[in-house]
């Protein structure tokens, strides 16, 4: 290992092993461990897979109200009660959704109606006017309802329906949110860093031992592998926790490759981003002043963010989301959430690419500004004395 690497590690290794040795760090790892992870257990305790429950006086109810729920898509089960007090009282202990007294139809409830519940009965007691209208007019309602229900129509599908969309969408939800809190919180560690240690001239006396640019890639480096550790536990948690719950229909390995991508592309995208973090961060002296100046590459993250919860979504694989996500300054965030949503693996390696090149320019621009402004004092540095060539 040459000598600049060996400095560049000896950098990176206090780097890590302050930060996460924080309690600060230590709380927010563990907060976003079971935040993720969490999610799975919440959405398979509030996920509405329990069916309504309904009691009837008249057991003779019970056929027709199931045949109608499950015409209608709605999961109802009935229960026979031995009086209306009996009923009455379950539904105000809550043992009960609703009871259903017959002759006519009438039901008592302990506040409101569900809509799943009201659609369900309103269609059979319309129904049941319908058959009783029929029988009087002299017609067999049986194969007038034989009639009506073999009646349908055709659908030809040119892709193929994607029934597990709604899964998708809330997994690259959740892979967005991850890559995006991670990515903005590891960004600022850095031009927090950068400042503090220009404030406190702390960096003049590392200078004197190292290279401007070994100092801005170690501190990278460095906070670069504390935000891939809580990326790295914050992403096993929830992969773990939808697995073990079994909340999403979607395939394990289609989870665990989203998984892995999402890593990929935290990698990548951090080195792209911490390097404008770590140039912007020291054009000022304070950190006071360290919003202003961030506020641009912040833009370039925030941006598709947004469009990962509105455009893609909607259009994973469209021609906007495949331009979109090229770009370089746009791809970390939107490449994992399309591959989330099932879109083709093979564009990934294409924005891989051009990232990985837009990276390279950057270690020679962010390297140019760093060193330029790192030990000028005073006043917020302007971008053009930034990137002057140094004297």
């Amino acid at each position: 290992m040459s000598g600049g690497m060996r400095t560049v590690r000896l950098i990176a290794g206090r780097e890590l092993s302050t930060r996460v040795k924080s309690k600060g760090y230590v709380i927010m790892t563990l907060a976003l461990v079971v935040l993720i992870g969490g999610i799975s257990v919440l959405f398979k305790l509030v996920g509405g897979d329990d069916p309504s429950k309904i009691g009837v006086l008249d057991g003779a109810l019970s056929q027709p109200i199931a045949a109608t729920a499950q015409s209608l898509g709605e999961k109802i089960e009935t229960v026979t009660v031995g009086s209306q007090a009996e009923g009455e009282k379950k539904v105000r202990d809550e043992d009960l959704d609703a009871l259903v007294l017959s002759g006519p139809v009438r039901v008592v409830v302990k506040k409101d109606l569900g809509d799943g519940l009201r659609n369900t009965l309103t269609v059979m007691v319309r129904q049941d006017a319908l058959n009783a209208e029929l029988a009087r007019a002299g017609a067999d309602p049986a194969a007038v309802g034989r009639a009506v229900a073999s009646t349908s129509v055709g659908v030809t599908s040119l892709e193929g329906a994607d029934d597990l969309k709604d899964q998708r969408v809330v997994l690259a939800m959740v892979a967005a949110f991850l890559l995006y809190g991670v990515l903005f919180s590891a960004g600022m560690m850095v031009a927090q860093g950068v400042v503090e240690e220009k404030s406190s001239r702390i960096v003049e006396i590392l200078l004197s031992a190292v290279r401007p640019w070994q100092l801005m890639v170690g501190k990278v480096a460095g906070i670069g592998a504390v935000g891939f550790i809580q990326m790295l536990a914050a992403t096993t948690a929830g992969v773990v926790a939808a697995l073990a719950t079994g909340v999403l229909d979607i395939p394990g390995g289609e989870l665990v490759g989203t998984g892995l991508w999402g890593l990929v592309w935290f990698v990548v995208g951090f080195a792209m981003f911490a390097l404008l973090f770590a140039a912007t961060g020291a054009l000022v002296s304070r950190q006071e002043d360290l919003g202003g100046v961030i506020m641009p590459v912040y833009m370039l993250l925030l941006i598709p963010y947004m469009l990962s919860f509105s455009l893609i979504p909607a259009d994973p694989d469209g021609t906007a989301a495949k331009i979109l996500s090229l770009v370089p300054f746009f791809a970390p965030v939107l490449m994992p959430v399309r591959s989330a949503m099932g879109a083709p693996v093979w564009w990934q390696f294409a924005g891989l690419g051009l990232t990985l090149v837009t990276i390279a320019a950057l270690v020679w621009l962010a390297g140019r500004m760093y060193e330029n402004s790192v030990l000028r004092m005073g006043s917020r540095i302007k971008l053009t004395d930034a990137l002057r060539s140094a004297k």
